[in-house]
């Protein structure tokens, strides 16, 4: 990179994986994606995530290798350092750190894909460099494309992108497959150019971003079970709290629809694979619950 160039990264995480097992009942979705942050936009932004979580335990310091799992902050009676905790103080947490994304103007990247119709839909042979029936791997594919295209499209000439991802060893060789294609392989005028060379996997303990994404897609992927129809034996509270955390989240999601599709010909049964996968809320998602 340049002097003058400014780098913007993409904190990425996971939610809903359960391999190659696509007729999970326990989480019929999956979802990749994060937040966005400019430079050293993240270390204001965590000394107030930090703040949120001390205020919160009552404590002067987090303790050491302290990890935030949005699992355990939001399971039925809390688990792990939440074991217990009330139900409405650790909602109000979620809220607390959610409503970051607006006050330090941090945007939403995420693809969700519903697992069973991947199921009925995919055969894994839409594409030679990776198996389309893998969520993860589906999700990661569409993300790069999305990522290059975000950052030239709104942040400018000037801008580069790099994603910072939480280690999934199974999936490693693969993602380094789609970025080599996405890179080298394809046509010239397709290969990404505002995505930095490599991408990085870190320990989620180690940088708080990626705990604050977990919270953020973690939350997208409840409220879109529920939108979906998954959790229709769900009681309204839970419902609505989801809505409201969705609410928050939705107000920083650059794009709510696909964004990128490719338009060359051999690409077309991937492009309808897409669009009869992934999920978002249906119309009217505000007024319900």
């Amino acid at each position: 990179m340049f002097w003058g160039e400014f780098v913007h990264f993409f904190y990425l995480d996971e939610s809903g994986c359960s391999g190659d097992n696509l007729q999970d009942s326990q989480e019929p979705l999956f979802v990749l994606g994060g937040i966005s942050v400019k430079d050293q936009g993240w270390v204001t932004t965590y000394k107030k995530f930090e703040q949120i979580l001390l205020t919160y335990f009552n404590i002067p310091s987090l303790p050491e290798n302290f990890e935030l799992h949005a699992n355990h902050l939001l399971s039925p009676n809390g688990e792990g350092e939440f074991l217990g905790h009330d139900r409405v103080r650790r909602n109000q947490l979620v809220f607390d750190i959610l409503d970051l994304l607006s006050e330090r103007s941090h945007n939403v990247h995420f693809l969700c894909i519903d697992k069973r119709k991947l199921a009925t839909k995919a055969d894994g042979n839409e594409l030679s460099y990776f198996d389309s029936r893998k969520p993860y791997l589906l999700c990661y594919d569409y993300l790069v494309r999305y990522i290059d295209y975000y950052v030239k499209d709104k942040l400018g000439h000037t801008a580069r992108g790099m994603m910072i991802i939480d280690i999934k060893e199974q999936y490693q060789e693969g993602l380094e497959k789609i970025t080599h294609y996405r890179r080298f392989e394809e046509p010239q005028s397709k290969r990404l150019k505002w995505l930095v060379e490599f991408t990085y996997p870190v320990d989620s303990v180690r940088h708080p971003m990626i705990q604050f994404s977990d919270l953020v897609i973690y939350c997208i992927r409840k409220f879109l079970e529920v939108e979906s129809g998954y959790r229709d034996n769900w009681p309204n509270e839970a419902k609505l709290f989801y809505k409201e955390c969705y609410q928050k989240i939705s107000n920083r999601i650059v794009w709510k629809t696909l964004k990128v599709t490719d338009s060359t010909r051999a690409m077309r049964r991937y492009n309808q694979l897409l669009k009869d996968t992934y999920t978002v809320p249906r119309r009217g998602w505000e007024n319900r619950y």
